[in-house]
């Protein structure tokens, strides 16, 4: 091979290292720029707590000489495979908009995406104070040069009171190329102490995210209607068909996740899809929705006593996995 042949390699290279590296662009399989095709993530990231005591919340199991042993090197090191996952999911297109569960409050936000490199990509952060015990809330992490915050605030389901006390739903206005979108990050109670003894807690929060909803769309009929999160129940749970009305269609909010032929998440050997993504039915008239199970290959391991392969956790039992976590995340892309 001669000197030229070498140099014009070399040039070949270095465009096409410079056309990968720009966000802005072509995403895969199509032409259609990042500023056509909106990409949203929800994920459960399993207890990423900040190592530091609060003294107002019950979260002393998660601090250096706590249960967990969790520490600042622990913490740094799912804060980088976090945004491995984030950054890998959907290849140069990252996600504009990328919902939490599991996460300790404003202070572990801001550590996730300054610690992990995620603010060197453009990521800021929203999350509001939880009544929850332990101090676990939603956040949503945001693009800030394609996604303009409009309005964000808490919607309070807790019964006041009582006893009660569940994560708020994390609701935020956003612009994305002249469009807005409503989009809600949830959390719905788990079913600890019984499935069955659980049902009226999510029926309860479903009731509260539906009239929201629809309180929205009695002023805009064709609003843009994002729901996402973990919501503890299949997509056939009453929680989410009667009390919230989402199915896979024929209902003013669509479940995406319904038809999935992947689960997110894999219990005694047993899977489920227990995260989903719910639209509202104009999203899927007007634009086009797809929905993905991001099973990606690194974030998972075999699965020894039950076999197949289930998701790498962080921590088993209280025994340091050294993980992503217990849930898969899910994603839609909404080509416009």
């Amino acid at each position: 091979m001669n000197k030229t042949s070498i140099i014009s390699i070399a040039i070949a290279l270095l465009t096409c290292w410079g056309c990968g590296s720009t966000k802005r662009t072509v995403s895969t399989g199509s032409y259609t720029s990042q500023r056509d095709t909106l990409v949203i993530m929800s994920y459960n990231i399993e207890n990423f707590f900040h190592a530091d005591d609060d003294s107002l919340k019950n979260d002393d199991d998660f601090t250096p000489e706590g249960g967990y042993h969790w520490s600042m090197g622990r913490m740094y090191e799912k804060a980088d495979r976090i945004k491995k996952v984030i950054t890998s999911a959907n290849g140069w297109n990252l996600p504009a908009i990328v919902g939490l569960c599991e996460i300790e409050g404003q202070k572990a936000v801001d550590y996730l995406i300054s610690a992990s490199g995620l603010k060197r990509l453009g990521y800021e952060g929203l999350c509001y104070p939880t009544p929850d015990k332990r101090g676990v809330a939603v956040a949503m992490l945001y693009d800030k040069e394609r996604i303009k915050i409009i309005d964000s605030k808490p919607i309070v389901v807790s019964i006041p009171d009582t006893a009660f006390f569940t994560r708020d739903i994390l609701y935020a206005k956003v612009e994305f190329d002249s469009d807005t979108f409503h989009i809600f990050v949830n959390h719905w109670p788990s079913k600890y102490g019984g499935e069955y003894e659980t049902i009226w807690k999510r029926e309860h929060v479903a009731s509260c995210a539906r009239n929201f909803c629809d309180s929205i769309r009695s002023v805009n009929p064709d609003a843009n209607i994002v729901l996402m999160g973990d919501f503890n129940d299949a997509a056939e749970a009453a929680a989410l068909t009667d009390y919230f009305g989402a199915q896979s269609s024929g209902t003013p909010y669509i479940n995406l996740s319904g038809d999935t032929e992947k689960s997110s998440y894999k219990y005694r050997g047993e899977w489920s899809t227990i995260d989903h993504i719910i639209v509202s039915d104009v999203m899927c008239r007007k634009q086009r929705p797809i929905f993905s199970v991001c099973d990606l290959w690194f974030i998972r391991e075999n699965d020894e006593q039950y076999g197949g392969y289930k998701p790498f956790r962080t921590y088993i039992g209280r025994t340091y996995h050294n993980g992503f976590s217990d849930h898969f995340p899910v994603m839609v892309k909404i080509i416009r």
